[in-house]
């Protein structure tokens, strides 16, 4: 988790407001989603997906926080892409969702 955050701010350049090539990639993406849906989505340019890690054993520290609703210690990591190319423009590794659920 500490490795692959460290490289967050090395590799992850996506400043649609500031940057004339990511403002081109953001019309590109609204485009391709309201060519495919309908043209109410069109502002919702990018997609996020979700997966899940799964770690050898309980973490040390807060091993509970990683307990998921599979009865597995894991990760979850979320990435955010531009649907018409795929690039990965953002992404989250965290706890489970499941941390807040009643046990």
């Amino acid at each position: 988790m500490i490795a692959l955050s460290r490289f967050h701010d090395a590799v992850i350049h996506f400043d649609p407001g500031n940057r004339a090539d990511d403002f081109e990639e953001k019309e590109l993406s609204k485009a391709w989603v309201e060519s495919r849906s309908c043209p109410a989505w069109r502002n919702g340019f990018l997609c996020v997906d979700g997966t899940t890690f799964n770690l050898f054993q309980k973490p040390g520290y807060h091993g509970e926080g990683f307990f998921d609703r599979k009865s597995r210690y894991s990760l979850t990591n979320l990435i955010v892409i531009l649907p018409h190319n795929l690039k990965i423009v953002d992404y989250v590794i965290g706890i489970p969702g499941s941390i807040h659920d009643a046990s």
